[in-house]
């Protein structure tokens, strides 16, 4: 089935596992204008909502199936392994994991890597929001590791990371460059440093067991193509979120 909304991408993980990916769709003046359903950066709740029923009836879920957690760049993981979800359970959230059938796991992300994984053999699904914090943190690392501890094994797992900052937007103080290792970082003399962080999360990934052939690099960089994509480089913190998911039927 292919969203019949602009705004939304469907991606086929394997039989029966499917990810979305939101783009801001129609575009105006305003910094939350298209389609967005990320409730805690300054959107009306009014149209949050009507963003989210979209995207439910797109992907063909139940009401309140889609579960937004409130980030924090924490890495902090939590397994979904009830439905329907208290939001008290998803507060500095920043990972979610899960083996339920019919619930879609999902992040909200505006320059940040947003990762969606899936063991297509053993039935476990995530998704993590990479910010640099997070992601030198270890939110990958964490969130692989509650995979396994739900009978995932890395070398079944797939990955594929949605729309966010390249390599030559991502500039950045030394401060900053310095917690990354060398090869993710791009230094040239008189300029300030550039970080690849879709490189070191897929590093992270591979280090945790998956293999770079099951690794799928973003499509494309938010600040580049900030009229299709969400950024806070280019709009700032008080504007909407690109979302990404994941679902097992």
């Amino acid at each position: 089935m292919t969203p019949s909304d602009a705004a939304i991408s469907q991606v086929l993980i394997a039989k029966g596992i499917k990810a979305y990916f939101t783009s801001r769709g129609e575009v105006s003046a305003s910094p939350y204008s298209g389609f967005n359903i990320c409730h805690y950066t300054g959107d009306s709740q009014e149209s949050v909502d009507s963003c989210r029923a979209r995207l439910e009836h797109c992907a063909g879920l139940m009401p309140g199936a889609i579960i937004v957690p409130r980030q924090t760049h924490s890495v902090n993981c939590r397994v979904i392994d009830s439905f329907p979800v208290e939001e008290s359970d998803i507060e500095n959230v920043d990972a979610l994991v899960t083996t339920l059938h019919g619930v879609a796991v999902g992040v909200s992300t505006a320059d940040c890597v947003p990762v969606l994984l899936a063991d297509t053999v053993n039935g476990v699904i995530a998704a993590a929001h990479a910010g640099w914090r997070g992601a030198v943190g270890g939110i990958v690392d964490v969130t692989l590791s509650r995979m396994v501890a739900l009978g995932a094994e890395p070398r079944y797992i797939k990955a594929v990371m949605g729309p966010c900052i390249c390599r030559d937007c991502f500039e950045v103080g030394e401060e900053v460059a310095g917690q990354f290792p060398d090869d993710c970082v791009v230094r040239e003399e008189g300029c300030k440093p550039h970080v690849d962080l879709p490189a070191y999360v897929a590093s992270r990934l591979i280090a945790g067991g998956v293999s770079p052939m099951c690794i799928a690099m973003p499509s494309a960089c938010t600040k580049c193509d900030s009229d299709r994509y969400f950024s806070a480089r280019a709009l700032g913190i008080n504007s909407g979120r690109n979302f990404s998911m994941i679902v097992m039927d």
